[in-house]
């Protein structure tokens, strides 16, 4: 053989071995496209209070229920409680949307991959209106969800909104 056509298969061999390299290399995924194992991570589906009729200065307690996918997670509500008096109306806040109040839950039993929650509210002091009045309770509920590239910072995934009358006699 020349050493013209060593040269070439060389050159060849270098060429093959460079490419097969370079595609062995390539660290480029195309994951597909994600689908959550549940289509609503969160719900809620009833706000209640035991008596729709309280007397003034009763303390009232609401019942929340619903679904929750990940139970390691925390629920937050930001309830809002308006009357009308007089011709004007009154709204009380319990909680803010910078800082809601966090429930404290119970857990039920897994059907469909999500857990059955409850929790009760307190509400202090709602009922310190004049005789006669019809409260308008409104819940907005959270739940958390943070992912580690958000560095802690919370993301609201789903919230519900329910509302709830009741009539202090």
């Amino acid at each position: 053989m020349t050493n013209q056509k060593i040269r070439m298969k060389k050159t060849f061999l270098y060429a093959l071995v460079s490419v097969l390299i370079g595609a062995a290399c390539n660290k480029v995924t195309n994951l597909p496209a994600y689908t959550p194992p549940v289509p609503v991570n969160f719900a809620v589906s009833s706000l209640n209070h035991t008596e729709d009729t309280v007397n003034v200065g009763d303390t009232i307690y609401l019942n929340a229920a619903g679904t929750i996918y990940d139970t390691t997670k925390a629920i937050y509500v930001y309830l809002t409680v308006t009357y009308t008096v007089s011709g004007s109306s009154v709204t009380y806040s319990y909680g803010s949307a910078a800082s809601p109040v966090k429930l404290s839950r119970t857990i039920g039993a897994n059907a469909n991959n999500l857990y059955g929650w409850n929790s009760t509210i307190l509400l202090p002091g709602a009922t310190n209106v004049p005789a006669k009045t019809k409260l308008s309770i409104t819940g907005y509920f959270i739940y958390q969800l943070s992912f580690s590239s958000e560095q802690g910072n919370l993301i609201e995934s789903d919230a519900g909104v329910k509302n709830k009358t009741v009539y202090v006699q």
